[in-house]
């Protein structure tokens, strides 16, 4: 049996498509990169925006057309948002609730063992690479901050949980060892870890946000010991968790990438405190400042959304200008999508759909301007790739700062796949939605 897993959205789906390539290869199945080969089909959904559901439902009714018969399982945040909505899925396709997805594996494979016990989240534990060389890791779960354009705590959960310390170290510890090169700490609100209710009320806030540098010691420290090169990168935070504990990690450990996405969303204080999020742009400069500190080419990478209800233009001017000053190596920019449940969907000045993809032009434009004035920094020094793709002649991959580098080898040389290669930094272009770095494989 042969099982195709198409994944949409987050760091955190992706970690969920991997256990479940890891729990069907252990049921006997095998998986496929193939759709026309497929036996049976998991479609992991995403709802963050009106187009990720779309595109979700989309590859659904693609694979039926395409493999009429083979069962089609749909899963992740699109699948929670039909239920929520008391939506149909098209006809032929199976949900599965969020509750149930460790079940999915067991549902497609047909596996007998389908009423014992669900193991939780935190017992979930990726033990080698996948496609790529880089592997996520999830190690928290749930988030509360109730932003009022966000349907994620509807779907996914507002319940905090974090994965254990010692629980989080023994798995990059496992794929360390295992030849892994590079792990991505990954979470749905990654800067709460550690948090609960119950630990927000016992607790003062500073000793709460600073167990994200607790796990991050205790990881590095354990691979440091081992005399394991598997650096660690961390994914997403927003400008609260920049503590001093936290930049204190990006000092003392080479393995730690200098390198966060850091959520903007908007640049506008006004804009802000409507999207009820937990920082004002002051915040987030300061967290650039203190991060840039440590490494003057710390790379930032982040989020703005155009178009939120009520934005006008001098909202988007004070967009422009923290992008500027931020200096980003990329922005992702999406226009304001509507979601069920959230409040702001229920504002009436929504912005027309013409003006906010003006917005996203202008943005986009400027986040062009940021991202190659940033990588000509790297211009005539050294970085470090683990290649991905190699060829004779040419090597990528994602250098320490997570810019993607072209390297050229000696001599057509073809390196292997999945190592450390150093770059002597030659240029930069851009390519599609990234700066891409370009120069010769170190001698």
């Amino acid at each position: 049996m042969k099982v195709f897993i198409y994944t949409l959205g987050c760091k955190v789906n992706e970690v969920d498509s991997e256990l479940y390539a890891q729990e069907i290869r252990m049921l006997g199945a095998e998986t496929t990169i193939t759709l026309t080969e497929a036996d049976a089909v998991i479609v992991n959904s995403c709802s963050v925006t009106n187009r990720a559901q779309a595109q979700s439902l989309q590859f659904v009714r693609r694979a039926l057309r395409e493999r009429p018969g083979a069962p089609v399982y749909l899963t992740g945040c699109g699948a929670a948002l039909l239920n929520l909505t008391r939506t149909q899925a098209p006809a032929g396709v199976a949900v599965v609730a969020m509750r149930d997805r460790a079940e999915v594996a067991r549902f497609v494979v047909g596996s007998g063992d389908t009423a014992q016990t669900v193991a939780r989240w935190v017992d979930g534990r990726i033990r080698r690479a996948g496609p790529r060389n880089r592997v996520d890791v999830r190690v928290q779960e749930g988030c509360d901050n109730m932003c009022t354009y966000c349907v994620v705590p509807f779907v996914r959960g507002s319940r905090l949980e974090s994965k254990p310390v010692d629980m989080a170290v023994d798995e990059v510890m496992g794929l360390a060892t295992a030849g892994v090169k590079e792990v991505v700490l990954t979470g749905t609100e990654i800067g709460k870890y550690g948090q609960t209710p119950l630990a927000l009320e016992k607790h003062a806030r500073e000793e709460v946000q600073d167990r994200l540098p607790v796990l991050l010691e205790s990881m590095l420290r354990a691979l440091e010991a081992a005399g394991l090169p598997t650096r660690v990168r961390i994914s997403s935070l927003n400008p609260d968790a920049i503590t001093e504990a936290l930049v204190s990690q990006f000092a003392n450990h080479g393995a730690l990438c200098p390198q966060l996405h850091l959520p903007l969303q908007s640049g506008s204080d006004a804009v802000l405190r409507r999207m009820r999020r937990p920082y004002a742009s002051k915040d987030l400069l300061g967290s650039v400042q203190r991060l840039r500190a440590v490494d003057p080419s710390f790379a930032l990478t982040t989020d703005v959304i155009v178009g939120f209800p009520g934005e006008t233009e001098q909202d988007l001017q004070d967009t422009l200008d923290v992008v500027r000053l931020a200096a980003f190596a990329k922005v992702h920019v999406f226009p304001y999508s509507p979601r069920p449940f959230t409040p702001a969907a229920r504002e009436k000045s929504q912005v027309p759909a013409g003006v906010a993809k003006e917005r996203l032009h202008r943005v986009l434009e400027v986040a062009e301007q940021t991202g190659m004035a940033f990588a000509r920094r790297f211009i005539g020094r050294d970085v470090t790739i683990v290649s991905e793709k190699s060829s004779p002649g040419e090597v990528e991959g994602y250098s320490e700062h997570y810019l993607w580098t072209e390297g050229r080898t000696h001599g057509n040389e073809m390196l292997e796949r999945d190592s450390f290669v150093v770059v002597r930094v030659e240029g930069c272009h851009f390519d599609g939605d990234r700066v891409v770095l370009s120069g010769g494989v170190a001698a």
